[in-house]
């Protein structure tokens, strides 16, 4: 098999993926009817684009519809990507607005049967594409930050979606306008990328909202009196029992220990206590890990042996989430923290 039979197969298959994971989501009634819409479509227009790469590539199809075609659909990928996100911010969208982010895409729609390679394209027209493409992933990096400083629960699905997209549409502008990588490239990585979102995605279906739990649960305002009671059973449970030293610990084992739905603890922890579930339970390994640090019985360990002892499944992952609550990591905090117990006591 030669080089090119390889690099087909792999990007056939990312086809494949591709189309499947877009029919699943647009036909999925566990995801909301606008968020199934544009996820859907942003990835079906992903994949028409790959055909046309794979097509034009590897077959040397010339063909003007089917070339157009996937043009216009690159033209669509920023656009559902923008709106996408929008949507994940919460932020109320005027009808004016989104017709204004598609309407570049749709006049390319309109006018695909009168231009061609000589007329258009050859002359500025996938250069412009291109740079309209980049604007419009510049605008999805700035949705990403609102979404991260709103801490959403499940924001590495948000990262990991974008990073699959951009590399894909940034290959073809770093391929055409400064020669610095093959054509290739990009339908190459995202036919590997797109079976690591739909993992991501398939191991975690929390990441929409289910409409049947939506439904139950939408007529229900926690109080004061019922948001306290919540926080004074989990937080009891951890402090008793001790089960985020499990690094299998998981919101699903939370809601069996504390008898509370998993729909409402989700909610409670996104809303009520301003933090995902990941970061809360972080928090008490990290202040496990403080005090076993700083313990004369286990200034001979490895701080790796304090991570998994703490619930942690990798040192990197301690690191992370130690240096995020604390500004510094553990072996800085491990010699700083005695000389300040030392000068505290002092004093």
């Amino acid at each position: 098999m030669d080089v090119n039979s390889f690099w087909l197969i792999v990007c056939g298959a990312g086809v494949i993926q591709s189309l499947f994971l877009s029919i699943y989501i647009f036909y999925s009634k566990n995801i909301r009817p606008e968020e199934r819409l544009l996820l859907g479509a942003l990835l079906l227009a992903i994949t028409l684009r790959l055909v046309k790469s794979i097509g034009w590539f590897f077959f040397d199809i010339n063909d003007q519809f089917f070339l157009n075609m996937g043009f216009a659909a690159h033209g669509f990928i920023g656009p559902m990507l923008v709106l996408y996100f929008l949507r994940k911010t919460d932020s109320k969208v005027r009808l004016t607005l989104k017709a204004t982010i598609l309407l570049p895409a749709l006049i390319l729609v309109v006018t695909s049967p009168f231009i061609n390679l000589t007329n258009f394209w050859y002359v500025g027209g996938y250069e412009t594409l291109l740079y309209f493409t980049v604007a419009y992933l510049i605008w999805s990096m700035y949705l990403l930050w609102i979404i991260f400083k709103q801490k959403k629960i499940y924001f590495p699905w948000y990262r990991n979606l974008f990073i699959g997209v951009a590399i894909f549409c940034v290959s073809y502008f770093t391929n055409y306008i400064f020669g610095l990588n093959p054509y290739i490239t990009g339908p190459v990585v995202y036919s590997i990328v797109i079976y690591f979102i739909s993992f991501v995605m398939f191991s975690n279906q929390e990441i929409f909202t289910p409409l049947g739990d939506k439904r139950k649960y939408k007529n229900i305002n926690l109080s004061p009196d019922q948001i306290e009671k919540h926080r004074e059973k989990v937080e009891g449970v951890m402090i008793n029992e001790k089960p985020y030293l499990d690094s299998d610990f998981s919101l699903t084992e939370l809601s069996q220990i504390t008898s509370v739905p998993k729909h409402l603890l989700s909610r409670f922890f996104s809303e009520s206590m301003n933090q995902s579930f990941t970061d809360f339970t972080n928090g008490y390994r990290i202040q496990r890990a403080k005090e076993l640090l700083v313990d004369p019985a286990f200034q001979n360990h490895k701080i790796a042996f304090i991570a998994y002892d703490c619930g942690f499944n990798s040192l990197s992952s301690f690191n992370s989430a130690f240096k995020k609550l604390t500004g510094i990591s553990p072996s800085e905090f491990k010699k700083t923290a005695p000389v300040l117990i030392d000068a505290v006591a002092s004093n």
